[in-house]
């Protein structure tokens, strides 16, 4: 009888060390291509969000200074506060954040919602439209915080809008000789409206058009003759994004959310650049700053057109007498075209220092 040997077959130990570390290297390789396309997807829904964010900022510049009037009234304010938070990126490199503002008037098809109209027992409400708006930019407050106190991505850009109107059943809500701090923030933050023509707009005495200037664009202003003593809590746009859309919070003004900075520049004509800038050869000399960058009390900013029309800007000197209609693309800050500089973020922050974004709008038309 003949008997054959049989050997059983395994793996050794090496082989199998050997297998066990193969499998390592795959799947930590696939925890990387995983990782990398999860970021991948994450970075490109950021990038998305920024560039919805940008087409929704841009074309509400376009639709509304498309109807930019010329024979309006222009209120230009330029804030340029010194970088203190390390965190925060310094795209221009000037040391500076912009905390810029506009007000204009625009002819378009305007409209808003006006609840109880017809007096202060009325239950009626319906949408008011008009033809003409006042229309102001710029970076909100968050209740009486200010945006040079918030984070950058928590930053909102806002616009209001007030139509001009002479609607015989809205209520009158333009009151500057006998308001309160309170009228006032509710005039400026919660209607959208007033019951005012442009002409009566611009002929309003120069006590009433410093208050209500001063509360439009959050800036105490000083001149002719007047003072605003309006407190700074109720003046300028203030949202509070985490509260419900309320009456005494109304989100019709919020144009955008994550939007860190908010610069505004006119083309300069005469020396063939754009200004104000806080540093204009880029030499890290201030001297040569378009802003009083030691005097808090004097902000620049330029007010279109005469008789009251002024240009303040630190090394600038235009004659105010031509702060008019014949003039427009001449003036400093002003001029033929304007350029809006904004820097965006995501909700999530997946693009940690944002990106920064210049759009022109074109004047001379």
């Amino acid at each position: 009888m003949a008997y054959k040997s049989l050997k059983k077959s395994g793996f050794t130990l090496i082989e199998l060390l050997v297998a066990i570390g193969i499998l390592v290297i795959v799947v930590s390789m696939s925890g990387v291509v995983f990782k990398a396309s999860i970021d991948s997807h994450r970075t490109a829904m950021a990038n998305a969000e920024i560039m919805q964010k940008f087409r929704a900022i841009t074309n509400q510049l376009n639709s509304d200074f498309q109807g930019l009037i010329k024979d309006g009234e222009i209120f230009c304010v330029w804030k340029a506060v010194p970088l203190t938070n390390n965190e925060n990126i310094d795209n221009d490199l000037d040391g500076y954040e912009r905390f810029d503002r506009i007000m204009f008037f625009a002819e378009g098809d305007f409209e808003c919602y006006v609840g109880e109209i017809g007096g202060e027992h009325a239950v009626s409400s319906r949408t008011v439209r008009g033809n003409l708006a006042r229309i102001c930019y710029t970076i909100a407050k968050h209740g009486t915080t200010g945006p040079e106190a918030l984070d950058r991505n928590q930053r909102i850009l806002a616009r209001s809008q007030h139509i001009l109107t002479d609607d015989s059943q809205l209520n009158e809500n333009l009151d500057p000789n006998s308001f309160t701090p309170a009228q006032w923030f509710e005039w400026n933050n919660i209607e959208q409206y007033d019951k005012i023509s442009l002409e009566e707009w611009k002929k309003l005495p120069i006590e009433n058009k410093v208050d209500m200037l001063s509360v439009i664009c959050d800036i105490e202003i000083f001149g002719a003759g007047s003072q605003s003593n309006i407190n700074e809590d109720f003046r300028g746009i203030s949202i509070e994004p985490d509260d419900a859309n309320t009456p005494e919070n109304p989100m019709h003004k919020l144009l955008c959310e994550g939007v860190g900075e908010f610069k505004i520049q006119g083309w300069d004509d005469t020396n063939q650049k754009w200004i104000p800038e806080v540093d204009p050869d880029g030499n890290g000399d201030l001297s040569d700053t378009h802003f009083f960058l030691n005097d808090t009390n004097n902000v620049p900013g330029i007010l279109y057109p005469k008789p009251l029309g002024a240009l303040a800007m630190n090394n600038i000197s235009y004659p105010s007498n031509q702060i008019d209609r014949e003039h427009f693309n001449m003036i400093p800050g002003l001029g033929r075209a304007l350029k809006f500089t904004f820097t965006l973020y995501d909700s999530l922050s997946v693009i940690k220092e944002g990106r920064t974004f210049t759009h022109i709008i074109y004047l001379d038309n």
